[in-house]
C-alpha cells in the first residue's frame, strides 16, 4: 500500500514539474499582462499599437526582433527607438498619444529597458 501511495505521490509531482517547464515565460524585458491589457483599453495606446502592427510587428515575435510589444510599443512609450535587425525604426505617433499611454500604462512612472 505504501508502494502504491509513493507512486501516485511520485508521478503527480513529475506531472507538475512537466506542466511547469512547458508553461511559457514572458520575454526579459517585456510587458505583464497587467499592463498590455491596460494598453489595450487605452485610445491612446491603441493608436500606437495601430502604428506598429501597421509596420508588420506580431505579438510573441520578440525572439526575431519584431515583436509588437518588446520591440516597438515598449520602445515607443517609455522613450526608446525601436528597431528591426539592428536597425532603428520610426512609429509615426502623436506625442500626446505618447505622454497619455505612459501616463495610463505605468503610472509610477517609466524605467527604460
Amino acid at each position: 500500500m505504501k508502494t502504491l501511495r509513493f507512486l501516485v505521490a511520485a508521478s503527480m509531482l513529475f506531472g507538475a514539474h512537466a506542466a511547469l517547464a512547458q508553461a511559457p515565460s514572458p520575454p526579459k524585458g517585456g510587458q505583464s499582462n497587467g499592463e498590455i491589457a491596460t494598453a489595450r483599453n487605452s485610445v491612446p495606446c491603441q493608436h500606437i499599437i495601430t502604428e506598429c502592427k501597421k509596420l508588420g510587428y506580431v505579438a510573441g515575435q520578440y525572439k526575431a526582433d519584431n515583436g509588437l510589444w518588446r520591440d516597438c510599443f515598449n520602445p515607443v512609450v517609455k522613450g526608446g527607438q525601436p528597431t528591426r535587425d539592428g536597425a532603428k525604426v520610426t512609429v509615426p505617433v502623436n506625442p500626446s498619444d505618447v505622454q497619455a499611454c505612459r501616463a495610463a500604462v505605468f503610472p509610477n512612472g517609466v524605467t527604460k529597458g
